[in-house]
């Protein structure tokens, strides 16, 4: 007989789970001591990588043995016996309402779950932690299904600050299908920003390839910012109307998250060509190796943009 799960137990779960690490995070910053390792040039790991993602995996490991789960680092996952919640959204009506049938009752089999235990880590090491967050994606069949981010230093208005007495984190979490709203989002646009092109892309890995690409668009303005989870968040947010990072780099724990919420907002994220992100354990389908690109709407406006952008 085919293991099944409920969607709305599974992110519960999740929920619970990015906050906790956010908690890890939080306290590891506050130690000063981050125990940074290179795992290549210019791609840090630190102590709160490594104990996020162990709770994050030991945890779900309690209850669901047999998911497959993806985390961006390669680390020992320790037994543990604490259960997370299962029934934080028992109660929310929208989730009881509106929430399909068959997703309470998927397929452990077709089940993927992606985890970037603290993505922007390069920020985190320098400081700049308005950009961190945990990123937890579910995908099912290849595709995002549900998405949870955490915001670990951000204030009661969702702003990132430095300042540790406002601290108060911020949960943003999707299930794609029938309809449930996205939690804990806003838009963001600026009435001076109404009308205008905003793109953002990377801050730290900005290249020939990327400059070309922000050529064939024309953004009115441009933002370079840290982490792929907080420029997918930007556009989430209607602060950015397309992110795009036109070359290998991404990786599918820093997208599937994100993806999940962007698709139940009505945006759409695919490569530069155009072509849909398929979700797999398969390690040479981890790296988005032609890049990405996240739109809010006008998706085809943008890959039209892009068409004589040559890889």
């Amino acid at each position: 007989m085919t293991k099944t799960l409920n969607i709305l137990e599974l992110t519960s779960a999740c929920i619970k789970l990015a906050q906790e690490s956010g908690d890890i995070i939080r306290d590891v910053f506050k130690s000063g001591s981050l125990g940074i390792e290179m795992k290549s040039i210019d791609d840090p790991m630190t102590k709160a990588d490594l104990l996020s993602q162990q709770h994050i995996i030991g945890s779900l490991r309690t209850i669901w043995k047999d998911i497959q789960i993806v985390g961006e680092e390669q680390c020992e996952i320790p037994i543990i016996d604490k259960q997370p919640p299962i029934d934080l959204l028992s109660n929310d009506k929208d989730c009881i309402d509106k929430c399909p049938k068959e997703l309470k009752e998927l397929p452990i089999e077709d089940l993927i779950i992606f985890i970037d235990p603290l993505d922007a880590t390069r920020e985190f090491t320098l400081g700049r932690v308005g950009c961190v967050m945990t990123l937890i994606g579910i995908s099912f069949k290849g595709k995002p299904i549900a998405g949870i981010i955490y915001q670990p230093f951000v204030d009661c208005n969702g702003d990132g600050t430095t300042d540790q007495s406002k601290w108060v984190g911020r949960t943003i979490w999707a299930i794609v299908g029938g309809g449930i709203p996205v939690k804990g989002i806003k838009d963001r646009r600026s009435p001076e920003d109404i009308g205008k092109v905003i793109l953002t892309t990377t801050a730290s890995h900005f290249n020939d390839k990327v400059q070309q690409a922000v050529d064939a668009i024309k953004p009115d303005k441009l933002l370079r910012a840290g982490g792929a989870g907080y420029k997918s968040l930007l556009v989430i947010e209607n602060q950015a109307d397309v992110y795009v990072f036109p070359t290998v780099g991404s990786k599918l724990w820093d997208i599937c998250g994100p993806h999940a919420i962007l698709l139940a907002v009505g945006g759409k994220l695919t490569d530069p060509q155009g072509n849909d992100i398929i979700y797999s354990t398969d390690p040479e389908k981890i790296e988005n190796k032609n890049g990405i690109i996240i739109t809010i709407s006008n998706h085809q406006k943008y890959i039209d943009l892009l068409k004589n952008f040559k890889n």
